[in-house]
């Protein structure tokens, strides 16, 4: 699969940005779309949630991180989301590690931390911090994230929060 972007990312000579959304996105281009996205993450950093996603995505905005039912999520859900993340993590980190882009899509390899300041997802509060590894692929549609696929290591963790 990374041999896939590397290709599509060596077919994707741009120039300009207007060249660029016509024929795809340039990584500086990308960047710059998705950063305010993911700054809401950085709690301590972040302004405010509802306010940088009406500005970064689009009105029918889909967040998936599956295929079932209750899986994928429109905006407003998204708003509500990502604005409990305070209460529960008030920490919480997403660090970029790596972006890939392919066309319209972008995908992000990030590290999120934190530590939770109550239950998380049923483990009790402890104190301890967790590191976990993200992925997200953004779909770009006029200048505006249009859909996120995005698989966080919650098992890992949960593991670290139990850990002895």
């Amino acid at each position: 699969m990374a041999r896939r972007f590397q290709l599509a990312l060596a077919v994707l000579s741009l120039v300009g940005s207007s060249t660029a959304l016509a024929q795809g996105l340039t990584e500086e281009a990308a960047r710059a779309i998705i950063a305010p996205w993911y700054s809401q993450f950085n709690v301590a950093t972040r302004g405010d949630v509802k306010a940088i996603q009406e500005r970064v995505l689009t009105n029918d905005y889909e967040s998936c991180s599956g295929y079932l039912p209750g899986e994928c999520w429109g905006r407003d859900a998204s708003i509500k989301v990502v604005g409990n993340f305070a209460n529960s993590i008030p920490d919480m980190k997403f660090d970029i590690k790596e972006v890939l882009v392919a066309g319209e899509r972008v995908v992000v390899r990030g590290e999120v931390t934190g530590t939770p300041s109550g239950d998380l997802f049923g483990v009790p509060h402890t104190g301890k911090s967790f590191r976990i590894m993200a992925i997200d692929i953004q779909t770009i549609r006029d200048g505006k994230i249009a859909r996120t696929y995005h698989m966080e290591n919650w098992l890992s963790a949960l593991g670290q929060l139990r850990a002895k």
